[in-house]
């Protein structure tokens, strides 16, 4: 069996905003930082702004397991 409808994408994207559902406050035309402030800036050379995601987690593990071993290089804020 053949379909032949095909999907073409609009040329501009809109926004359905009444189409929204669940998740649909994630990921909207105005997207991205709320208001403009500068990033804290700690002590150590090495800055890890991750928020807890899994590879952020992942980073901080191997620094974590790093500091144990003894590698004073790898302190982080």
């Amino acid at each position: 069996m053949e379909n032949d409808q095909k999907y073409v994408p609009e040329k501009i994207w809109k926004w359905d905003q009444k189409g929204e559902g669940k998740y649909g406050k994630i990921n909207r035309p105005t997207a991205g930082s709320r208001i403009k402030s500068k990033m804290p800036v700690g002590k150590h050379p090495l800055q890890l702004y991750s928020l807890a995601t899994p590879n952020g987690v992942k980073v901080t593990i191997l620094l974590e397991e790093l500091l144990a071993l003894g590698y004073s290089d790898a302190e982080y804020d």
